[in-house]
């Protein structure tokens, strides 16, 4: 059996050029153009749209059936990263300024923007029988509202100090999850699913998404800055709301509490003082937590892939399931 890395490997060529055929490299303004190629030049693992076409192999589609649908879950999944960074303030990107740190905001915005628009041209331009061509869209519009409905529900959390392990799921659900859940449901609905095979490789896909981001969440306290592409301990200074957070706000006793809420977000965070916040995770074992709970969700998206009948594309979907839960970037 071929390794993770190998399958997505093998989809990755199709869709760039899919992209190249819908958005020019070059045109004027220069910035315009420029600073959507910059940040889709930087590759990334590209398991979304390796996931939209095993989706549809699942379901007895062919490759070709899902090129649209795997294209337009990449360009969206790349717009939401160019948003993301703006409000978040990040500063790093696949190891590289965020595309707003170059480019500045109202570009950055801008192109966003623009790429969103493009999602919904590129899924629209399939040779997908008509109905299922309207379905796709649909399911696009769909998922990109509740992706947005995700993150307006992280902005709600930012200034609440108690928050919950509950709390970060749902917000993980609608965001990293139901990304995921469109890509394994545009393969699904190209390759002319039945209603349970889309119910079960929706399943499969957002509780996928859950486990991948909460192991990205823990990537950014414990990971190699170089190999994982984003500032360690970035996560602390932004405030974000992880799981790890939450259990460590659960657990920790009333002084490494307030502590900890002090550095959560801080503006001006030092290296020491992100590096005292990464040893309270670690002092209430909120990071081996997280991984538990990651792997809990993995066997939950495991049993949802098994609903569909054994194939090479089911086994390739649970190759990388697997490798998404155990990498180490």
């Amino acid at each position: 059996m071929k390794s993770a890395l190998e399958i997505l490997e093998r989809y990755k060529g199709v869709v760039e050029a899919e992209l190249e055929r819908h958005i020019p490299r070059k045109g004027e303004p220069h910035d315009f153009y420029a600073s959507i190629w910059d940040l889709l030049d930087r590759g990334g693992k590209r398991f979304r749209p390796a996931m939209t076409f095993l989706a549809c192999e699942c379901v007895g589609g062919k490759r070709e059936d899902a090129l649209q649908a795997a294209t337009a879950v990449e360009l969206l999944h790349n717009m939401t990263l160019v948003h993301d960074d703006i409000e978040d303030k990040s500063e790093l990107r696949r190891g590289k300024p965020c595309i707003h740190r170059i480019y500045g905001v109202p570009t950055a915005i801008n192109a966003g923007d623009a790429m969103l628009i493009k999602v919904f041209e590129i899924a629209n331009s399939s040779k997908l029988p008509p109905e299922r061509c309207l379905r796709l869209v649909e399911q696009v519009a769909n998922r990109s509202f509740q992706i947005t409905w995700g993150q307006a529900f992280e902005f709600s959390m930012w200034n609440r100090r108690n928050f919950t392990e509950e709390d970060v799921i749902r917000l993980l659900r609608h965001k990293t999850g139901a990304l995921t859940a469109l890509s394994t449901e545009s393969g699904a609905i190209a390759g002319g699913a039945t209603q349970e095979q889309l119910e079960a490789l929706g399943e499969f896909g957002e509780t996928v998404g859950i486990a991948f981001q909460v192991i990205d969440d823990i990537l950014n306290l414990t990971g190699d800055e170089k190999e994982y592409g984003k500032e360690i301990g970035g996560d602390i200074r932004e405030g974000k709301r992880t799981l790890m957070a939450a259990h460590l706000l659960r657990t920790a006793k009333a002084a490494d509490r307030k502590m900890f809420l002090r550095l959560l977000g801080k503006d001006r965070i030092t290296r020491a003082e992100v590096r005292r916040a990464i040893g309270l995770y670690a002092k209430y074992g909120s990071i081996e937590y997280g991984k538990r709970q990651a792997e809990i969700y993995l066997q939950n998206a495991s049993d949802a892939l098994n609903r569909l009948p054994e194939s090479d594309a089911r086994s390739n979907l649970a190759a990388i399931a697997e490798f998404l839960v155990s990498r180490s970037f």
